[in-house]
């Protein structure tokens, strides 16, 4: 079948049902029905990026059209004002409306991106996802529009229930607890609270900004052992370097904090390596590559070497430290 037969569906998705302000009921379903939605719902929000995917979805279906696509419909579904579970429940209920009502080939689904693209995953586990249609909004670069777009975002932040909880809610709830450490007399701990939320904060963004999760699936994925063997070598050298800290810290002399430094953790930093080199030797063994007997040969040269290198080491140290 080629792509003129395709009976394909342009979907448009209101995650967090703004087309109900303009009285319209969703799953909408053809032209005229979605370019009255989206009228309506221009004039009463005309801020509101939905407005923009509605639009683009019409557009998007006159373009197929256009191409020759003559089987395209349009439709539009919508999730909850309440958000989470409950949004995508709905959404998937209506979207399984669309399915049977138009039983469509596919979908071409168009997203003002964001936290609309979250749901692409409930529409595939429905129907075939074609393609993803972006809709950018281009703001007017002078000062004044940028301020107007960052008050609508507070305004939604501070006026819409999926946004709330986060802008409103935990910062009162951290003021509370705040002040009720002020009041018993436990103020010193106010500051390691907000310690401790700068550094769960710096760690959520960290994880978020290094894509950390898809990292760790896609190097789990390829060579799990490997993938095991960084994690506890870097584990135990974080081990080893907090011991030496402290070890440090814990004593003026520095010869002193050396050698003891040597004594406590020097066999950290081998086990490190030795682990290291193990997962090396393990993942190129079972995947048939001949060239691992270089790691191998740095593992036993580490364990035969170890207790000469460490014999050296507090012999230099001890003749310093007397």
């Amino acid at each position: 079948m080629g792509l003129m037969q395709e009976k394909i569906v342009v979907l448009a998705v209101d995650i967090d049902d703004d087309v109900s302000k303009s009285g319209v009921k969703t799953p909408i379903f053809g032209r005229e029905n979605v370019l009255d939605a989206a009228t309506k719902l221009a004039l009463i929000t005309p801020e509101d990026t939905d407005v923009n995917a509605l639009f683009g979805a019409i557009k998007q279906l006159d373009l197929l059209k256009s191409q020759g696509v003559e089987n395209a419909e349009i439709a539009v579904v919508s999730g909850s004002v309440k958000g989470g579970v409950e949004a995508d429940l709905n959404i998937r209920r209506e979207v399984l409306e669309v399915k049977e009502r138009l039983n469509p080939s596919g979908v071409v689904f168009v997203s003002d991106g964001g936290d609309d693209e979250r749901v692409i995953p409930i529409i595939q586990s429905l129907l075939p996802l074609f393609s993803v249609q972006r809709v950018t909004v281009q703001y007017s670069k002078g000062i004044e529009e940028n301020y107007r777009v960052l008050a609508s975002y507070i305004r939604k932040g501070l006026t819409e229930p999926r946004f709330i909880k986060y802008t409103l809610g935990i910062p009162g709830l951290l003021i509370i607890a705040s002040t009720a450490l002020a009041i018993a007399g436990l103020s010193a701990y106010v500051y390691y609270a907000f310690y401790a939320i700068g550094l769960v904060i710096g760690i959520i963004m960290t994880i978020r900004g290094f894509n950390v999760p898809e990292v760790i699936e896609e190097e789990w994925e390829k060579q799990p052992i490997y993938f095991i063997g960084r994690v506890v070598s870097l584990i135990v050298l974080v081990v080893a370097v907090f011991t030496d800290v402290e070890i440090v810290l814990s004593h003026v002399n520095p010869a002193e904090s050396v050698s003891l430094v040597i004594k406590g953790t020097f066999d950290y930093y081998v086990l490190a390596l030795i682990v290291y080199f193990s997962s090396i030797v393990a993942t190129t063994y079972l995947e048939g590559a001949p060239r691992f007997w270089k790691e191998v040969t740095g593992a036993t040269l580490l364990l035969s070497l170890r207790p000469a290198v460490f014999y050296i080491l507090t012999n230099l140290i001890r003749g310093t430290v007397t």
